[in-house]
């Protein structure tokens, strides 16, 4: 599995546990729906990384 993948089936994931919707996920994010849907249908070439 891809790293892409692996992101969009995570943000699925819990938008299904949390009962949220992707727009209302993109509100909460501060992003707009159209670029989360980049994301989950692997289409965005700019993922965020961020280092721990």
């Amino acid at each position: 599995m891809t790293i892409s993948k692996a992101v969009a089936k995570r943000i699925l994931n819990l938008c299904e546990e949390r009962e949220i919707s992707i727009n209302k996920l993109a509100n909460l994010s501060a992003i707009t729906q159209s670029t989360l849907n980049s994301i989950i249908n692997g289409e965005s070439k700019n993922l965020l990384w961020f280092r721990y």
